[in-house]
């Protein structure tokens, strides 16, 4: 099987340029495909700074808002595939986002995973995140779209399985469903994360369940008090510090791949020393030491 990289990005090269160069240190004969997303105009500047890390630069420029692209992600990847990824050489794209860090070889990331196979981190029925996930749970707009969405898909498209949903996190899209997904009707009627996993079902994708990559989702009353370590893969805009990734690294069962992460990873050994340093007094000793004189001391 041939596995790309599907590198997505809008916004802060000298931070792209830290993860394609983190990326490419264990992957460096990966097919590296790049979609930038942000201001077109702005396009010829990080295509300078990134060109020499990619295996291929596509810019989107239609008109869209920064929540358009967020909400309809799938549909800027659909227009990639159409216009530039159909010709490029791979069987399966491991979307790679500008604030996501990625270790290790991809062939050992994603082992198990099959030709033809999505994977699609957090995978599960609907029913188990109806009661408090935003998108579907009981009075929010949101709800009223995956109703329609629902309605949509059994009456056109004759579904009739459970619907799935999963994190827009860790995710590997076969061609054979971007070559179908790039088709559907009401593209934009849907969101991404029930909306791919259901067009999968639909087509027949079978998807790869056996990986590591289950991410913490902050509204699940079952995990929402998780400790730290459990974090390195969210969508709760819950950076992810540097010692919870040194941490898994030094583990040999760790994680590999975290998001989200903020800031840069510092390349050197003495470096991350002294990041490391800073973090733990700013952010572990000091609130520490003034929950501490509040308490005890009666300081403010």
């Amino acid at each position: 099987m041939k596995l790309a990289v599907l590198f997505w990005f809008y916004k802060d090269p000298d931070l792209c340029e830290n993860r394609l160069t983190v990326l490419r240190r264990a992957n460096p004969a990966a097919r590296i495909y790049g979609l930038f997303g942000g201001d077109p105009a702005q396009a010829g500047h990080f295509r300078q700074r990134l060109g020499r890390h990619l295996d291929d630069f596509y810019v989107f420029d239609a008109v869209r808002d920064a929540h358009w692209k967020w909400y309809h992600g799938d549909q800027m990847i659909a227009h990639w595939y159409r216009e530039r990824g159909v010709s490029l050489e791979w069987d399966s794209l491991f979307v790679a986002q500008w604030d996501m860090l990625v270790f290790g070889r991809l062939d050992a990331l994603f082992g198990k995973l099959r030709e033809g196979e999505m994977l699609f981190s957090g995978l599960r029925p609907v029913r188990e995140v109806d009661p408090w996930w935003w998108y579907v749970r009981e009075g929010s707009a949101e709800r009223e779209e995956y109703l329609r969405f629902l309605h949509f898909v059994r009456e056109t498209q004759g579904f009739a399985g459970e619907p799935l949903c999963g994190e827009f996190i860790v995710v590997c899209l076969p061609r054979a469903f971007l070559a179908r997904y790039v088709d559907i009707p009401q593209p934009e009627l849907g969101f991404l994360e029930y909306k791919m996993p259901i067009y999968a079902q639909i087509f027949g994708i079978p998807f790869c369940t056996d990986h590591p990559y289950a991410p913490w989702w902050g509204d699940d009353p079952a995990t929402r008090d998780a400790p730290l370590l459990a974090r390195a893969l969210n969508s709760e805009s819950l950076d992810v510090p540097l010692r919870s990734v040194c941490a898994h690294l030094a583990w040999p069962w760790g994680r590999r791949i975290f998001h989200p992460v903020f800031r840069d990873y510092p390349l050197s050994p003495w470096r991350r020393a002294l990041r490391l340093r800073d973090e733990l007094r700013d952010e572990v000793l000091k609130p520490w030491w003034w929950a501490f004189n509040r308490r005890y001391l009666g300081r403010d």
